[in-house]
């Protein structure tokens, strides 16, 4: 008897608990509250980046420039504006020049 009462209590417990997860309102991003002044919003500059890439599609340098750009989209998505927007200028300049850029070796530590 006991173990049915206490079964019945943690079945009455975790659903009690997980109405009100799914009852929270989930939270949205505000860009223009997230972005500190005077730097630009990171999906916004995200944007140009792809179009920009989609354009130069003949660029040597695309590769690399996908590359850092995926590196920007994540640090947007984990909210480092900053960050983001410096990868994702640095992939603009990428895709501006014409000649293909070289790997630089890999130096060990």
């Amino acid at each position: 008897m006991r173990i049915s009462i206490a079964f019945a209590t943690a079945v009455a417990a975790a659903t009690a608990l997980s109405t009100t997860a799914f009852a929270a309102p989930a939270a949205t991003r505000n860009p223009e509250a997230s972005a500190p002044a005077g730097i630009e919003d990171c999906r916004k500059a995200g944007n140009e980046v792809s179009a920009l890439i989609d354009t130069r599609t003949a660029s040597p340098n695309l590769p690399a420039a996908r590359a850092v750009f995926q590196v920007g989209i994540m640090e947007c998505m984990e909210g480092d504006d900053v960050s983001a927007n410096q990868h994702y200028t640095q992939a603009k300049e990428l895709l501006a020049d014409s000649a293909p850029v070289t790997a630089s070796p890999v130096e060990k530590k």
